[in-house]
């Protein structure tokens, strides 16, 4: 079936994980609300097929659309959720008869280090954790988000603070010159 990887089919889907009891109620919700937040403006080849997004992406163009709706973690966390969503749904499409949930917790035969005995639980999913900075980030609405063409099919995005120095700038520009794949240092 040709829709069968759609943005429609992944919505269903998240109602199925709370209406079987495949994940708690509370996560499906809170899957279901950063697919639809972050889902919610994409190209039509996207749209048809989930497989197809760049959830970085759709990320950013959410932010840029809704700048200082949702702090940087917040943004990281509805990436990862998009994230994880997506590639269940990948699974359960292919394999809807044997599909088990990959987040669920199961009990850990280690106690934990407090050493009352309790057990601890471990994901079983193994989709990488996004990394969030424990550096705190200029908000949105104080910093401000600029977009640059950098090839045809690249827009390259910054933040910078709205009253940027000459210093800062330098040091900036130098920090993005050591991010070039041929960087030789002089």
């Amino acid at each position: 079936m040709e829709d069968s990887y759609s943005k429609a089919s992944l919505m269903r889907f998240l109602d199925t994980l709370a209406d079987k009891g495949l994940a708690n109620t509370n996560t499906a919700n809170s899957y279901k609300v950063s697919a639809n937040k972050i889902l919610g403006d994409l190209a039509p080849e996207e749209e048809a097929d989930v497989r197809r997004v760049d959830v970085e992406t759709a990320v950013r163009r959410f932010n840029n659309r809704n700048p200082g709706l949702l702090s940087p973690k917040s943004l990281a966390e509805y990436q990862r959720r998009v994230t994880a969503v997506i590639k269940e749904f990948v699974r359960y499409t292919e394999n809807p008869a044997g599909y088990k949930t990959a987040g669920k917790a199961v009990p850990s035969k280690k106690s934990d280090n407090s050493g009352n005995g309790k057990h601890r639980t471990k994901a079983v999913e193994d989709a990488p954790a996004i990394p969030v900075s424990t550096q705190q980030f200029t908000p949105p609405s104080i910093g401000l988000s600029l977009s640059y063409p950098l090839r045809p099919d690249f827009l390259a995005q910054i933040v910078i603070p709205r009253d940027m120095k000459t210093d800062e700038a330098r040091r900036l520009s130098a920090f993005v010159m050591t991010l070039a794949t041929d960087f030789a240092p002089t």
